[in-house]
């Protein structure tokens, strides 16, 4: 693991033409190639966009510690960790579309201002998640994807973990995502990403940057005696509900994808119900196939892109896209009459 992280994946930096060069387009087949002007609108930066959504989200934490802390309740409070969990979710998906050069147009940037707002809160750092989620979008469920070193879906044979085998019984998914969510995982998340952002190659000035945030942010809960704070509401959301809803969208996203073509069985659509999109899938993620075979695309133009290639005839009939989370996850469930095929287990990744 140390050896891999320390690897570096060759990559371009984005050109003045997103569309071509990005370093993460997949090396797969993309059966509905979209004409290239399009696809070039389509992926222009708003930066503004990005800023507004990053700095909406920090703003609806606050919101929920402030209106927790006036109004305490156990059951607000247990309300509050959904939410903020949730927010922190979203911070790494914004922080995602930052991995692909996608939130502000110059590179160092980029970076720095996804680390800082979405990045370092959550214990993570945008070099090293795109280390892993460029070769994921790369070798999407081949043996090099990024995800199997993440998430750890495969073991040292190549065979799915048992977590990751779909579909399931009702009973076996529900104690999965309940098990990750029971805080030792997401501790476990806390001390990995701390770890390994020092094992991933990044310039001095950014290293240094992420000790000055780490630093700061210890001396500003000591002088404020804010650490049973911190604790109450940054840690048990992190650990319980954010990894929650890690899971489900992954689930979603790559487990147990059927479709009479190969190349829309990568990865499944889920289009989240509107409390769906607070909880579990939001700023766009569900859109994901869409996001695999087109990730110059921000996140703020994905339903744009999901419309063009519903005109598809090919993307219509083929393409895995279902309405709600619970549909999504209800494919990854063992029903009596249709029992697991190899290559629904093939599936999941």
């Amino acid at each position: 693991m140390v050896a891999y992280l320390r690897e570096e994946i060759p990559a371009e930096d984005i050109s003045a033409n997103p569309v071509f060069n990005h370093p993460h387009n997949t090396a797969r087949v993309v059966p509905e190639r979209l004409p290239a002007a399009k696809i070039k609108e389509l992926s222009q930066l708003q930066p503004e966009r990005a800023v507004v959504a990053t700095l909406a989200e920090w703003a609806g934490i606050a919101g929920a510690i402030a209106l927790c802390a006036y109004f305490w309740h156990p059951l607000l409070y247990v309300l509050a960790v959904m939410f903020i969990g949730a927010r922190q979710h979203a911070l790494l998906i914004l922080g995602h579309d930052a991995s692909h050069f996608r939130t502000l147009k110059t590179r160092w940037q980029n970076d720095l201002f996804a680390n800082i707002f979405m990045m370092w809160p959550t214990f993570a750092s945008v070099e090293g998640f795109r280390k892993f989620h460029g070769t994921h979008h790369q070798y999407t469920n081949l043996p090099d994807d990024g995800n199997r070193h993440i998430w750890y879906t495969h073991d040292a044979a190549g065979e799915l973990a048992p977590d990751w085998q779909f579909p399931k019984t009702r009973l076996g998914l529900v104690l999965v995502l309940l098990r990750r969510a029971a805080f030792l995982t997401g501790l476990f998340w806390i001390v990995r990403g701390l770890v390994g952002s020092t094992l991933i190659p990044s310039p001095g000035w950014m290293r240094a940057a992420r000790f000055s945030f780490y630093a700061v942010t210890i001396a500003a809960l000591t002088y404020f005696s804010l650490w049973s704070a911190f604790l109450l509401y940054w840690i048990v959301p992190f650990c319980t509900w954010h990894i929650a809803a890690q899971y489900m969208r992954l689930i979603c996203e790559h487990s147990a994808v059927e479709s009479d073509e190969e190349e829309y069985s990568i990865t499944r659509s889920t289009i989240p119900t509107w409390l769906e999109r607070i909880f579990i899938l939001p700023c766009n993620i569900g859109y994901h196939l869409e996001h695999h075979w087109y990730p110059s695309v921000p996140f703020y133009r994905l339903p744009e892109l999901h419309q063009a290639l519903m005109e598809r005839q090919g993307f219509r009939e083929h393409a895995v896209i279902r309405h709600s989370v619970l549909t999504s996850l209800s494919e990854c469930v063992r029903r009596q009459s249709s029992p697991s095929t190899p290559f629904a287990q093939e599936s999941a990744r």
